[in-house]
């Protein structure tokens, strides 16, 4: 049974295309008895259909757990004409989508890998392999391509579809018509004539890569190739693009084909030198509504500033650290998501990135229950695992929102620079992720990662406000739109206090119940209050109104003022009170209760200036702005 995936109205979605609705994330217990090393396709195809035949080589090493059966993923559709082991024909059986080799290991194939197993088929693939055309300028022309996310390249390829394991390395090796190209991943190092009007085109990849990963596409393409400059680390990086070969695209795609050289820059910058600079980063455009992150080649159906740096950024988020457990997607979709939003308000400018800010809340919204975790019983839905509201859009502002909380951009990069040198080339977890970042930043996320990540909906505020003098009251009131699961959310909000000269300062307050009062100093008459003026939290705000309060009268008189540091604070009636020193930017410097009606507070250890010092009881609230001179 296949099912589709549908964009709505979003300029930007990944798949177009059907994917096997199939319980294919349960693996064969077998398949953990070995660890891959090398994949080695060397396959003949053509661009008008998806057949294909040749051969598969799989170098691996057996681990103590294995026991006399080597065993691959590979769809039962295709036929298998005959398999070696290190050199010597084998006897297997293929049912039930799994290859099973009868082996008893004696001798290594060589230094580096025990076994090697080659498998000869053909075949067409009814998954994971597509045959498409379209109309480009007035020329029509036709691809064949692979898809084989999430668990789709056992359609095309015998694998170990085991996120946790990649590869060493790869050589997908194509025999096509002369007249044609094929894309694939690491450097074209070499082309054939074979004869018969075909050429076998040699594609080499040194980095290690994951199963879904592994790809081609093969098409009657122009090679527009470049060299990205990347000043900040003295190198260059090959951008190679496989286009449709006529005279009209390049010239109406320049733009954003070139434009790569800066997202390039730009995320080399902020996460690292991209991780694959020995090899390329290209484009192979097919007829497809998006992209996927074909680990040095995007298969891309078009070019847009948005869609090309979201899969860029896979490059990082997704091939050089992939998620570990198809549960975790977050690692992959919502990072390359909120790539998004750092190229275009970095490149593009404020505007863009606040237009980006607005469209991803509108669209994370659309989801008022469901978590970023894919729980276990769903993952044999493709469309929940890719689910667009919960694991692009929400699963970015997630991201967007940890940085908020971390309030420092150099420490925020840095920490996401350690996630990536601690598990590049490898694989990573949502916990992973919290576990470098709590280290880096000292921030405890586990309220964070309960609330968001696992836990389901996001917060709906309503505030009302008033002013005492000069002090500014809020009252803020927190509902949920999956209360039954997640209650409350703990993010601090901002607030931006407008004056009636039309100035405004923007404070944030933490946020610890679903009912909370603040009493924020002010030095003007307050004529609004924004709520989460800079979209950092994502939430909706139901209301937002005023109140006239009328019962706040002077409670203490401070002296003296200006003071060298010691300020006597004397109330008219004894009880208990509580005192809070706030500096110009609102935030606390000082607080402390006493009981009685007259308190001695030395204020040496402060710096000079201006603060306001609240005095607060049961009943009413006293404002008085002091000077500390020494």
């Amino acid at each position: 049974m296949s099912i589709s995936v549908f964009s709505q109205e979003y300029d930007f979605f990944k798949y177009s295309y059907r994917f096997s609705k199939a319980l294919d994330h349960e693996n064969d217990s077998r398949l953990m008895h070995y660890d891959i090393g090398f994949y080695f396709l060397n396959l003949e195809m053509s661009n008008t259909s998806v057949y294909l035949s040749g051969s598969t080589r799989i170098d691996l090493n057996l681990l103590t757990e294995y026991n006399n059966e080597l065993v691959f993923d590979f769809k039962s559709g295709m036929t298998v004409d005959s398999i070696k082991i290190n050199g010597a024909i084998r006897t297997f059986s293929h049912s039930d989508d799994k290859i099973v080799i009868n082996y008893s290991h004696t001798v290594d194939f060589n230094d580096d890998y025990m076994v090697s197993a080659e498998i000869f088929y053909h075949g067409s693939p009814s998954d994971g392999m597509f045959y498409d055309a379209d109309w480009y300028s007035t020329q029509m022309y036709q691809f064949t391509y692979s898809l084989s996310e999430p668990y789709s390249a056992k359609y095309w390829f015998p694998c170990k579809q085991v996120l946790s394991d990649k590869a060493d390395s790869v050589y997908v090796y194509i025999t096509i018509p002369e007249t044609l190209k094929a894309g694939s991943n690491g450097l074209l190092v070499n082309e054939v004539n074979v004869g018969g009007g075909k050429k076998r085109v040699e594609w080499q990849s040194s980095y290690p890569i994951n199963y879904y990963l592994i790809s081609v596409a093969v098409g009657k393409y122009q090679d527009y190739s470049f060299y990205a400059e990347i000043p900040n680390f003295s190198t260059q990086i090959l951008v190679q693009n496989y286009i449709p070969d006529n005279a009209t695209y390049l010239n109406e795609n320049a733009y954003y084909i070139n434009n790569t050289s800066n997202m390039l820059q730009l995320l080399s910058d902020k996460f690292g030198l991209y991780p694959f600079s020995e090899e390329k980063y290209g484009h192979c455009i097919v007829p497809l509504n998006g992209g996927m992150e074909h680990q040095t080649m995007t298969t891309l159906g078009y070019f847009s500033f948005r869609l090309v740096i979201h899969e860029l950024t896979h490059s990082w988020f997704g091939d050089y650290l992939t998620c570990s457990n198809w549960q975790d997607i977050w690692i992959n979709e919502g990072f390359a998501s909120y790539g998004e939003y750092i190229g275009l308000k970095e490149i593009q400018g404020d505007y863009y990135g606040q237009a980006w800010l607005e469209e991803c809340m509108t669209l994370a919204k659309e989801a008022p229950t469901g978590s970023v975790y894919v729980p276990f019983e769903e993952l044999s839905s493709v469309a929940r695992v890719f689910d667009y509201r919960l694991s692009y859009r929400k699963g970015a502002y997630l991201v967007h929102m940890i940085r908020y909380i971390i309030d420092d951009d150099e420490l925020f990069f840095s920490a996401m620079q350690e996630y990536l040198n601690i598990y590049g080339h490898s694989t990573a977890s949502g916990e992973d992720f919290k576990e470098v970042f709590e280290n880096e930043t000292e921030i405890d996320f586990e309220p964070f990662f309960q609330q968001w990540y696992y836990g389901e909906g996001y917060p709906i505020y309503s505030v009302t406000w008033s002013q005492t003098d000069n002090v500014l009251n809020i009252e803020m009131t927190q509902t949920t739109t999956a209360s039954d699961v997640t209650p409350l959310f703990t993010v601090p909000m901002e607030f931006e206090v407008v004056y009636d000269d039309e100035t405004s300062i923007i404070t944030r307050e933490n946020v610890e119940s679903n009912y909370c009062t603040y009493q924020i100093p002010v030095t003007g008459v307050v004529t609004d209050v924004i709520v989460n003026p800079n979209l950092s939290v994502l939430a909706d705000v139901s209301s937002v109104h005023s109140e006239i309060i009328n019962n706040y009268t002077d409670l203490a008189k401070v002296f003296p003022n200006p003071s060298n540091g010691g300020i006597n604070i004397y109330t008219q009636k004894s009880g208990d009170y509580e005192v809070k020193l706030f500096n110009l930017e609102g935030k606390i410097i000082f607080e402390s209760e006493f009981t009685g009606n007259s308190n001695y507070l030395d204020f040496g250890w402060i710096s000079n200036g201006v603060y306001y010092l609240l005095v607060i009881s049961e009943e009413k609230i006293s404002n008085s702005k002091i000077i500390l001179s020494k």
